[in-house]
């Protein structure tokens, strides 16, 4: 008699697999828009199994031999069909009961044991354990994969339950095996494909910033001040644009890919060869008086700004809260001026 062992290395790359192949880029993970991948295989409650076969949620609970779920197969039309307990008032522990039999059901547990219900009275204990321990291993995977959690940085409990939509005892539990995995010397260092997937979602995590003054939502590494104000009254966090405002698109020199004045495309350098505007948004070192009265001379040339370049919507430095070339040259906007505009366009009767 062959003894079946957990395979967690099996569990892991499917749920990886399982990711990549979906292009999920951002926790919470949608599990039941996964599962709808699979033609044979549904997703339904206890109350609507009750509703459907005249039964109790007792009774449902009695025959799926589980107060949590189950992974149903039907071997002669080879279908799935997982059950989870909707009465349970806690979504992160549904969710995770979600993801444990949608690991049942990818790593086939049923067809192995040629059982309709991975249950505890249908198999020995060996087994029932073993097969327990790779649909948590696929679970935990699946809704908050090690390897983007150790890209977020610094991250705790409770920030890890909303993050992924899982329940308090779940994310400590994760939280646990990442640590312990550590002290082992294991690392969980992101494949180049996790990175590609999940980067913004670990940037906006990371580096998200909005401005109180503004109310602008940005995303840089390093940042003292606003961009679009120039205030330094700036919070941590992680969303979108409450407030757009214009900016210019750029390449990854920082320089226009359209001249914003006059609309040529066919950019040679820094400076437009139509009307001669220079294209590079970058520190000027000067304060906001007297900004929209152009400066005269080369804007490359100056000497007394930090030099920093800056993203096609920055008005302002922000590593030194100086103005920027665009701004300067009134290419942007004042802050306060689009915002009223937009205002008083909302406001039109048309």
């Amino acid at each position: 008699m062959i003894t079946y062992r957990p395979n967690y290395q099996r569990a892991e790359k499917a749920a990886y697999n399982l990711l990549e192949s979906s292009k999920v880029n951002a926790l919470p993970v949608k599990v039941k828009k996964l599962a709808r991948r699979f033609p044979n295989l549904k997703i339904k409650s206890y109350s609507w199994f009750g509703d459907k076969y005249g039964m109790d949620i007792d009774e449902v609970c009695e025959f799926a031999d589980s107060s949590e779920g189950c992974c149903y197969y039907k071997k002669s039309e080879h279908k799935y069909l997982i059950l989870y307990n909707d009465t349970i008032d806690n979504a992160g522990r549904i969710r995770w009961t979600i993801a444990h039999e949608l690991g049942h059901f990818i790593l086939r547990h049923n067809e192995i044991t040629d059982k309709t219900i991975i249950a505890r009275n249908s198999l020995s204990k060996h087994e029932y354990d073993a097969f327990e321990k790779e649909a948590n291993c696929f679970a935990r995977t699946l809704l908050a994969p090690p390897k983007v959690i150790t890209a977020l940085g610094k991250i705790d409990i409770p920030l890890l339950s909303d993050l992924c939509l899982i329940s308090i005892e779940a994310a400590s539990n994760v939280l646990n095996f990442i640590n312990r995995g550590f002290e082992m010397g294991r690392r969980h260092v992101a494949k180049s494909w996790a990175m590609d997937l999940f980067k913004d979602f670990i940037l906006e995590h990371r580096y998200g910033m909005k401005c109180l003054e503004c109310n602008y939502y940005f995303v840089l590494k390093t940042v003292k001040f606003c961009p679009v104000c120039g205030t330094e009254d700036l919070t941590k966090e992680k969303g979108s644009n409450t407030m757009i405002y214009s900016q210019v698109e750029l390449n990854e020199l920082h320089t226009a890919i359209q001249c914003p004045r006059c609309g040529n495309e066919n950019i040679l350098g820094d400076y437009c060869q139509i009307c001669g505007s220079y294209l590079v948004n970058m520190c000027t070192g000067f304060s906001e008086e007297g900004v929209g009265e152009p400066y005269q001379g080369h804007w490359h040339e100056l000497d007394n700004g930090c030099g920093e370049l800056l993203s096609g919507d920055a008005r302002f430095c922000t590593k030194c809260g100086s103005t920027s070339t665009f701004y300067e040259l009134g290419i942007l906007k004042n802050w306060k001026d689009e915002k009223e505009n937009m205002k008083l366009r909302e406001e039109l009767p048309f």
